[in-house]
This record gives C-alpha cells, structure tokens and sequence, in this order.
C-alpha cells in the first residue's frame, strides 16, 4: 500500500532559500528530495538527542525512527553515544537475541 504523502506550506528567508540552492546545487538533485533528506536527518538527531537526554527509550526511539532496535543501538555504537544497558527493552533485546 502506498503512502499518501501531505502538502505542506511554509515561508523561508530569502537568505535561507540561497542556502538549500547552494546544498542542492552540489548534491545534484531537486529541492524536494534535498529537503525532504533534511527532514529525515533533522527528526534523526532530534531523537537520538531526546535519547540521550532520557526522553526517550531505545525502542521507543528506533520505533520513531521506523528502524528495529539492532539498527538503532548500532548506530549508537557508531556515533559513540553511550547505550542504557540497564533498560529493560535491551536486555530483553539481548536475551532473545543471545540467550540467557
């Protein structure tokens, strides 16, 4: 089933519009995809940080993400963001991933 996608309006700065011409300008693709690509990144960041601030847990957080959990602690290994090995959703994690 495909995604019905929304339309979305907003006012940008003149200045801040120069900016994502520039970006998309070196990355050779259309404004749609050079933005939709900031979004991703944007809600990335801002839930790994609501992570690491205890907002968030790590399932809840790979969830938000749409990614399994694996995904997510791995890419908390990469960024060298410390994992809550004592939350009870990675231990479950590891146990049925490694056995008692």
């Amino acid at each position: 089933m495909a995604k019905k996608n929304v339309v979305i309006s907003m006012r940008i700065s003149k200045r801040d519009l120069e900016r994502i011409e520039a970006v998309r300008t070196l990355e050779n693709v259309d404004r749609t995809t050079l933005l939709k690509d900031f979004i991703e990144e944007g809600v990335r960041r801002k839930i790994i940080k609501a992570y690491k601030d205890g907002k968030l847990t790590s399932s809840k957080a790979a969830e938000l993400l749409g990614i399994p959990l694996r995904e997510f602690l791995e890419t908390l290994e990469e960024e060298g963001i410390p994992i809550n090995w004592n939350s009870e959703t990675v231990r479950e994690y590891l146990k049925a991933k490694y056995g008692e």
